[in-house]
């Protein structure tokens, strides 16, 4: 263990100079390498040496305290003092929150916590992401998991608590991204007619506006604009309250044609609380739906009487989010339009992840690159006279 100091610096005895009495004092401060380094001031404007010492302990004070507790300071111990108040004042969401304490408590504190911060090294990083991948926790989790460290090893270097983040970008393991699946329009129809007639407002409008489920569910009757075909998207429900939305470009304004507007008008007619803070999709009761609920007991029954597929984890309210966004794309070819409807920070977010071909699109595509160059002369150029014979090319 580093040893504490418990040093008293010195203080000179007065000297004269021309322009009066100064003190010259020297003391050290511990680097975060755990070395010391050497510091001399000069004090002017101070009456006597125990005024001079007073300046000194000051110092001494302000200097070494962070170098002082960083070499007995725990990585566990870092987490409780700085980490968690630093998400308090960064006003991070209770769900970035929940999901961050989930992966320091299951993954992380069991093997760092009890470390002094300083004395992590870029191979415990090593050793602890290999033995997470070893246990079976995907690539994308692990990959997290690295930006989490980064995140909280940065705060410690910006506290000069020390002197360099011990997690490197080559930890992340490189993830192969699996194009999620998307529903057709006439399987969006038959979802929205497959549901009970007491959800089908909702699923109609995760259908038409790509709206992620938690905006949905926050929805109250003052965001609704049935005459003037618009929502308003200013806030989410997570466990069962209310918060700001993902992004600050998820706060915005959705318009909806016809259809849209003739089931939220059907649908207003029929609910229970039509005052301005009452809940658009509520129970009898008024209280929020539950999204597990939605998804367990409605969503996924509609899609197995229908014979439509579910894969694990992606075949959720999300997919009404990725379908939309491809619908945007073959309809209009206007990603722009896309990353509006759904919210997005960036175009690069609604480009990678939510639009989708389709194999009649995808064929299109090379039917226009061919009709480009050929036009109509391409059957002639290269009749096909037997699709069994084999071509010899000279």
């Amino acid at each position: 263990m580093t040893r504490r100091s418990y040093q008293k610096g010195y203080v000179s005895p007065p000297i004269q100079t021309r322009q009066g009495i100064i003190f010259k004092i020297r003391y050290r401060v511990r680097m975060a390498d755990g070395k010391w380094k050497h510091k001399a001031e000069t004090i002017r404007g101070v009456v006597g040496r125990k005024a001079a010492r007073a300046v000194l302990d000051r110092r001494i004070r302000e200097a070494t305290p962070a170098r002082e507790e960083a070499a007995d300071l725990t990585f566990n111990s870092f987490i409780e003092k700085y980490w968690r108040p630093y998400l308090d004042r960064r006003n991070v969401k209770p769900s970035t929150r929940t999901s961050y304490e989930s992966a320091l408590t299951v993954h992380v504190l069991p093997v760092l916590g009890a470390m002094r911060i300083g004395d992590i090294i870029p191979l415990h990083i090593e050793n602890l992401l290999q033995d997470r991948l070893r246990t079976g926790l995907s690539c994308k989790t692990v990959r997290n998991l690295v930006g989490l460290l980064q995140g909280i090893f940065s705060l410690a270097e910006d506290n000069d608590l020390i002197v360099k983040s011990p997690v490197r970008n080559k930890h992340k393991p490189s993830v192969h991204r699996r194009e999620k699946p998307i529903w057709t329009a006439s399987q969006v129809r038959s979802i929205v007619e497959a549901v009970p007639v007491a959800h089908r407002a909702l699923f109609a409008t995760a259908a038409l506006t790509g709206a992620r489920l938690g905006e949905l569910l926050a929805l109250q009757w003052r965001h609704i604009d049935v005459a003037g075909r618009k929502l308003r998207i200013d806030q989410s429900l997570w466990r069962n309250q209310l918060f700001s939305p993902k992004t600050v470009g998820s706060v915005r304004t959705i318009h909806f044609g016809n259809g849209l507007a003739r089931v939220l008008a059907e649908h207003t007619r029929k609910a229970h609380g039509k005052n301005a803070d009452d809940f658009v999709f509520a129970k009898q009761d008024g209280t929020p739906l539950h999204p597990d609920v939605l998804r367990k007991d409605v969503l996924y029954p509609a899609l197995d009487r229908l014979g439509i597929p579910r894969t694990s984890g992606a075949s959720g309210f999300h997919t009404f989010r990725h379908s939309a966004a491809s619908f945007i794309n073959a309809q209009t070819g206007n990603l722009k339009l896309a990353q509006k409807l759904l919210g997005h920070a960036t175009i690069d977010m609604t480009a990678e992840v939510y639009t989708h071909t389709s194999t009649e699109a995808e064929r299109e595509a090379a039917l226009a690159v061919e009709r480009a160059i050929y036009g109509d002369l391409f059957p002639n150029l290269f009749p096909i006279e037997n699709s069994s014979s084999v071509a010899v090319v000279n």
